[in-house]
């Protein structure tokens, strides 16, 4: 069994069952709640069950193999101790793991066993009559050739049994009188019989009359044997070593970019031990339940989340963000002509699209509302940049439905003509949910503008429209017309809405520039109430842009006025009273 504590209380752990299953215990503090997980899968590991808990009673940080490792600096060996799941005695070897620093990150461990060292012994002929067998500096037995006598039931708890209490009265002699007398060869008697004694890290206790006439043969043997031992358990520690701490830091590497949500496949973690081995499938397997669960959740926003520090608690905060709303020209009409899955299939298409535009211009996509996609910039982290980027993004977009747009007519699809609006203010961004399902969002009256920009081009024909604020953060930037002023259902503040027609300085041509500068004095003509002039100013645009959908809707309203003048009050304001 392989498993690893760190500094938080955190522990993960991983053992093949008795029946050939793998199973994963994994203690996370970290989470709200605390979870504590056990995951049981097949040899293939193939997950068979799960069990969670977050009433956690174990913490790595307060046993001995974690003490020991975080005390010592170094590799620490514990106490013999009968281990719990199958009753066999075992030491518990463990290492710390510190960064660059020297800082202490957790530590590492493994059960070994020692019924394998029982069976050595079993086989080991001393003589014909004799045995031996392994004590530590407690005289309690590690190792002896009938594994079943090194345990003892106690008050209804097992201990490792003493030397004393194996009830052989040859070895009873000889330990007490190598206790008494410190020697370690020796010589005794029990029950009329004469026995040979070497007592080391090995003990060996044989029948004098096994060796008689050969007594210097049996002591070389001896410490051969002992010497032979001791080769091969160097020998053994030194691959045991190599062999853990290479794929131990492999898995330390995996389980950090995991933790930052960096799921790209990497090589498969290869060990001959066993735990390590499962330990580097399980880790391969979380992976790929991840790859398929980001597919719900933007793997970007988590590692943003946890690059901020902020939890998956619920609540919020007010920052300024810019949104943005896309939704589909007559999509009732279109889903009325396709079938489920080629519009699904279809959709699928279209959103793949302008979520990697969106994404590559660090936007946060909140959520897919039917045919809609709903974005945001400045969350969770910090952008000053954000309403140029949003801007910059909706321009992409819609220069790629145009491509995507002929792509699909000439395959004899249906086209899907797309509206966006977008508006930067004072925003509420955070958690919102229940306690099984949260959802990192937006809400408030500057989510609402920018839903409503969206539904306005409708009524001016348009493709971008965007906020006053948005408009005075970028205008240097891109070529921008005032489509008019609105204002909102629910709200009393009135808003200047302008059509996004492109980035300056990015190939435009002259005929962007002049429109937009051309309608801009119409429009300031129109709100000076000088309806002569400005019938003159949007005939000529009507000319020299025939089908501009703004420009023959301000000839329409000029000439409307020219013959019936609006109210004295009146100032140019539109209400929209639905969306």
């Amino acid at each position: 069994m392989l498993f690893l504590g760190d500094e938080q209380g955190n522990y993960l752990r991983s053992w093949r069952l008795p029946d050939g299953n793998i199973e994963t215990r994994i203690i996370e503090r970290q989470t709200s709640p605390p979870l504590d997980l056990i995951k049981y899968c097949d040899p293939e590991c193939k997950a068979l069950r799960t069990e969670t808990s977050s009433d956690i009673k174990y913490d790595p940080r307060d046993r001995p193999w974690y003490k020991g490792a975080k005390q010592t600096g170094g590799n620490y060996w514990t106490d013999l101790y009968i281990l719990f799941r199958n009753k066999k005695p075992a030491v518990t070897s463990a290492y710390p793991l510190t960064d660059n620093q020297g800082k202490l990150l957790g530590v590492w461990g493994t059960d070994i066993e020692l019924d394998e060292m029982s069976n050595f012994l079993k086989n080991l002929k001393i003589g014909k009559n004799g045995l031996a067998f392994i004590v530590n500096e407690k005289n309690e037995v590690v190792a002896y050739p009938d594994a079943s006598r090194i345990v003892k039931e106690e008050q209804g708890k097992l201990r490792p049994i003493r030397v004393e209490e194996l009830g052989l009265g040859s070895i009873t002699t000889a330990f007490e009188e190598y206790v008494k007398t410190g020697h370690n060869k020796l010589v005794v008697e029990s029950q009329g019989k004469r026995y040979l004694a070497s007592i080391r890290e090995l003990v060996v206790v044989v029948p004098e009359d096994d060796f008689v006439g050969g007594a210097k043969i049996i002591i070389r043997d001896t410490v051969f044997i002992c010497l032979v031992i001791l080769l091969i358990s160097i020998f053994m520690a030194i691959l045991l070593a190599r062999a853990i701490s290479k794929p131990i830091k492999l898995l330390t590497e995996e389980t950090k970019k995991i933790r930052d949500f960096h799921l790209e496949d990497s090589p498969a973690i290869k060990s001959r031990i066993k735990e390590i081995q499962l330990m580097g499938h399980a880790v391969s397997a979380m992976r790929a339940g991840l790859q398929a669960f980001r597919r719900y959740v933007p793997a970007e926003l988590v590692r943003q989340l946890v690059q901020t520090g902020e939890g998956a608690n619920l609540g919020g905060h007010k920052r300024e963000l810019t949104v943005f709303f896309s939704d589909i020209a007559g999509f009732t009409t279109i889903a009325e002509q396709l079938g489920p899955e080629e519009l699904m299939l279809h959709l699928s298409e279209y959103f793949d699209e302008l979520t990697q535009i969106l994404s590559e211009h660090r936007g946060t996509v909140d959520k897919y509302i039917g045919d809609g996609i709903m974005a945001f910039w400045g969350a969770p982290l910090p952008d000053a940049d954000q309403a140029s980027r949003a801007c910059q993004a909706a321009l992409l977009c819609q220069a790629r439905l145009k491509i995507l747009n002929q792509k699909w007519a000439d395959a004899g699809k249906i086209v899907l003509p797309t509206r966006i609006g977008i508006s930067t203010g004072e925003t509420v961004v955070g958690n919102v949910g229940s306690s099984e399902r949260i959802n990192y969002t937006v809400m408030g009256d500057n989510v609402n503008l920018a839903s409503r920009l969206e539904g306005a081009n409708r009524i001016y024909a348009t493709r971008i429209l965007v906020s006053q604020a948005t408009y005075d953060k970028v205008a240097d930037e891109f070529w921008f017309r005032p489509v008019d002023i609105i204002a909102v259902k629910g709200k009393t503040a009135e808003t200047t809405v302008y059509e996004l027609m492109g980035r300056k300085g990015a190939g435009e041509t002259d005929s962007i520039a002049e429109l937009c500068r051309e309608f801009t004095r119409g429009f300031n003509t129109y709100l000076e109430r000088n309806w002569t002039a400005g019938t003159d100013i949007f005939a000529r645009l009507a000319q020299k842009f025939p089908g501009d959908a703004p420009t023959a809707l301000y000839l329409s309203r000029c000439r409307q006025y020219l013959e019936q003048p609006p109210a004295a009050d009146w100032r140019g304001v539109t209400y929209l009273e639905s969306k």
